[in-house]
């Protein structure tokens, strides 16, 4: 996978993040993983489609879900119900787009999908082609995972 593409994910999840709350997130150092099996019980899958193709996979430790809906929104939430599931499929939506914008600036044009949120212990989930791991700490140490999974090559034009 292209450095650049890399690079444009992690630059959307800091920017995301600091957007958010107003603190720099840490991540950690990219690795190929074999397989996906999310790291936390929370999880958000966000395909794409164009220059590119593959998915963005979120996971997130549930109390750091839990202070970043409540730091979002000016309010305690105490479970993982529907509307923090909601706002933790936002959050990933969020970062899916700032990495679109990031690969259009580099001549890498994709659309997303809708985010998709599950929950789940032992959750392993099925993807074709290159996947990267980078572990990012938002609130606490390593609170969470996300995943790049690239089929095929990605399409770079070179701007002229």
């Amino acid at each position: 996978m292209d450095a650049r593409v890399v690079n444009a994910l992690i630059t959307a999840i800091v920017s995301t993040f600091e957007s958010l709350l107003g603190t720099k997130p840490s991540v950690g150092k990219p690795g190929v993983l074999k397989e996906i099996r999310p790291k936390f019980n929370l999880v958000t899958i966000i395909g794409f489609v164009g220059s590119a193709e593959g998915s963005l996979i979120y996971s997130f430790n549930p109390e750091t879900a839990l202070k970043l809906v409540s730091r979002m929104m000016g309010s305690t939430y105490e479970a993982v119900d529907e509307f923090v599931m909601s706002a933790v499929g936002e959050v990933g939506n969020m970062i899916a787009g700032a990495l679109a914008m990031n690969l259009e600036k580099i001549g890498c044009k994709i659309n997303i999908s809708p985010p998709t949120v599950v929950a789940g212990k032992e959750l392993r989930l099925a993807v074709e082609g290159l996947v990267i791991g980078l572990p990012v700490s938002i609130l606490d140490n390593n609170d969470a995972e996300v995943v790049i999974s690239s089929k095929g090559s990605i399409l770079i034009m070179h701007k002229q």
